[in-house]
This record gives C-alpha cells, structure tokens and sequence, in this order.
C-alpha cells in the first residue's frame, strides 16, 4: 500500500506543473520547486507518521530516493 501512495504522488507533477503556470502565472522551474516540495512534505509526514505508529516506513525513504533522483536528473539536465 505504500508504495502505491508514492507511486500516487506522481500525478502532483502534472496537475501542479499545469495550474502554476495557467493560473498564476509562474514559471516551469517555480512550479517545479513547489511540486517538490509538496511532494517531499507529503513523504516527510508520512515517515514520521508511520515511525511513531510503529509501522514500516521503509518504502517511503525508496520512494523519496526515486524523486530525489528525479529532480537531480531534471536539474542536471535542464540548467
């Protein structure tokens, strides 16, 4: 199951990446430091939360090291 609310957390990219810039008129790297740092937030929560409920977090830190990879791709190769 959680790993398929991370895998969930994929679909913030595009909705987030398609209402920054129709609707507030903000730029595709802008709107790609908000869709990361919701998406970190959200993964942040959800460790801590399990952590104190003593359940397995580990598919959450997986999932952080995804996006993490893929934000470093997309830094590395569009600036």
């Amino acid at each position: 199951m959680r790993y398929m609310i991370g895998t969930a957390l994929v679909f913030l990219g595009p909705t987030i990446g398609r209402i920054g810039p129709n609707l507030f008129g903000l730029s595709s790297f802008t709107t790609q430091h908000i869709q990361y740092s919701i998406i970190y937030f959200i993964l942040i929560s959800l460790i801590f939360y399990d952590r104190s409920k003593g359940k397995k977090f580990q598919p959450y830190i997986v999932v952080t090291g995804g996006f993490l990879a893929h934000q470093l791709v997309f830094y590395y190769l569009f600036l």
